[in-house]
């Protein structure tokens, strides 16, 4: 097993995948499609082309592991000939899914489910038999449900269905839901029908921290970054968002560093008849909690957050993730601090803030 496999090796949590990976001592080979290129380089639509120079962006993250790291580009997980990239591999961590605001609701949900179940089929054709995927908690509950009083483990599944994804109005977080429960229910029909093969899936809470040394970016923050840059990005004397229904996100939330960790973990499990399924979180944190962290320990950005008024009114109550396999099985202890993890991210997104205008 000392080559891997990891699709979306260019994106937040994939380049991050990769980089654990290599400092575990694995080979890595990344595919990069065509259509990850688009969504991130050209978010508008232009029409584009991968050149040269695109993958050696990718491949400049990890020179300093020398031909460990190889980059591959293909068309796009949906269309293109896997079995070429697979063949050869000791096995597969299949992180890449497609944003919810990268197209249209039906066909997000079509490239979740037909990309991973083309992954799956090309790992049976070329005889991989130990995969790890990565998931959401938003597989295992309705988003409504993480504001309820409620314990969510990793035998629970949402009840949102295709035809929720598809009604007027839907947000685009419901049709990112909905998308990673569709996968999801393909990977556990997979293991039911090819019971011989070892299967992971891998569900984090909200996703923050630093991004990846390969990782493709031409804004500040996107997906679940956006949460922590809106700290320290918007209008002066703005409120804390986390109390406007329309852009709050609950406080269940992981290190993306950690959860490239729990991904090798879960290559080291010794096979399983079973699916295992693992659930990754943290301690909770409020903005509020993050707010006064950043004003204590970067002073200088005080004047860039929102203004705590102490008026706040109290928020939740919010779902328990029950973690208790994830600490037993997959052996996911001493996690990233959040006070490190905000920090880190604000520090990072900074940086970027300034390369990025620069170059502008």
């Amino acid at each position: 097993m000392t080559t891997v496999l990891v699709t979306g090796a260019s994106g937040f949590v994939g380049s991050h995948v990769v980089l654990e990976l290599l400092r575990e001592g694995y080979t890595v080979r990344g595919p990069i499609p065509y259509d990850t290129l688009l969504s991130v380089l050209a978010p508008a639509g232009v029409v584009s082309t991968v050149r040269s120079h695109n993958v050696a962006r990718v491949n400049k993250g990890y020179e300093s592991f020398g031909d460990r790291f190889a980059a591959v580009v293909i068309d796009d997980l949906v269309t293109s000939d896997l079995l070429a990239v697979v063949k050869g591999v000791g096995a597969i961590i299949h992180v890449a899914s497609p944003l919810s605001t990268s197209a249209t609701p039906d066909v997000v949900l079509e490239t979740a489910v037909t990309g991973t179940t083309r992954i799956l089929d090309a790992a049976l054709a070329a005889g991989v038999k130990k995969l790890v995927v990565t998931e959401s908690i938003a597989s295992l509950a309705a988003p409504g449900d993480y504001w309820k009083d409620i314990t969510i483990t990793e035998n629970s599944y949402s009840r949102l269905t295709r035809e929720d994804a598809l009604k007027p109005g839907v947000t685009s977080f419901d049709v990112y839901s909905i998308s990673k429960s569709l996968s999801d229910l393909t990977v556990r029909n997979f293991k039911r029908d090819h019971p011989d093969f070892d299967i992971t899936t891998i569900h984090p809470s909200y996703i923050y921290g630093p991004l990846g040394p390969g990782q493709f970016y031409d804004t500040p923050a996107t997906g679940t970054n956006r949460h922590i840059y809106a700290l320290v990005a918007g209008a002066p004397g703005r409120p804390v968002s986390e109390y406007d229904p329309a852009t709050r996100a609950p406080p269940l939330t992981v290190d993306v560093r950690d959860v490239a960790r729990a991904h090798v973990l879960a290559l080291k499990l010794p096979p399983s008849e079973s699916l295992g399924r693992f659930i990754l979180s943290t301690s909770r944190f409020t903005w509020k909690d993050a707010i006064e962290l950043l004003a204590e320990k970067r002073p200088e950005l005080k004047e860039r957050l929102p203004v705590i008024t102490g008026n706040e009114p109290p928020i939740g109550p919010f779902a328990t993730l029950d973690t208790s396999k994830t600490e037993s099985v997959l052996g996911m202890r001493n996690y990233i601090k959040w006070q490190d993890t905000v920090l880190a991210t604000v520090d990072d997104l900074l940086r970027v803030e300034k390369e990025l205008a620069r170059a502008a």
